[in-house]
């Protein structure tokens, strides 16, 4: 009982850290788009140093889709950056799957992962969620993608 405590504690204090909001897909209470795409790129951002007495289970990636389709919402095919809330990276050998997708506070989107049967469509005066992560002031999202690489030695 006391792990799993501690793990909720560590969730909780991981998505504060991190200024992460509704990362979880039965949380989302909408979706603005649904694409279908396979996945081209995937990087974990830097996790912030948390001591060694810390676990972490979940943080922000930074995902690139190749969108083969729009199902719904406004996605032209191709190249889409989109921000995740992972344990791990998707399985890119799985080829194309749909997604959800919701708009955030950067202008991009939030990759809703888990949201097969997330039905509600957001109303097109919804304001948008607040994105996974933000880059710290001076930074841009392409700055913590390469962090990443670089502290992860990823070469994708």
């Amino acid at each position: 009982m006391t792990r799993l405590l501690l793990a909720a504690l560590m969730v909780v204090t991981a998505g504060l850290v991190c200024d992460i909001d509704r990362v979880l897909a039965q949380d989302a209470e909408c979706y603005d788009a649904e694409v279908s795409a396979h996945i081209s790129s995937q990087t974990p951002t830097v996790f912030p140093d948390c001591l060694d007495d810390c676990i972490v289970i979940s943080w922000p990636w930074i995902v690139d889709l190749d969108v083969s389709r729009t199902h719904f919402g406004d996605v032209r095919r191709g190249s889409l950056t989109v921000l995740a809330v992972l344990h791990t990276g998707y399985r890119d050998d799985l080829g194309s799957r749909r997604w959800k997708l919701r708009r955030n506070d950067l202008g991009g989107f939030n990759l809703l992962g888990g949201a097969e049967n997330l039905k509600n469509r957001c109303a097109d005066d919804q304001p948008p969620a607040t994105a996974y992560i933000k880059p710290p002031d001076g930074q841009t999202l392409e700055d913590l993608r390469r962090m990443g690489r670089e502290h992860y030695d990823r070469n994708n």
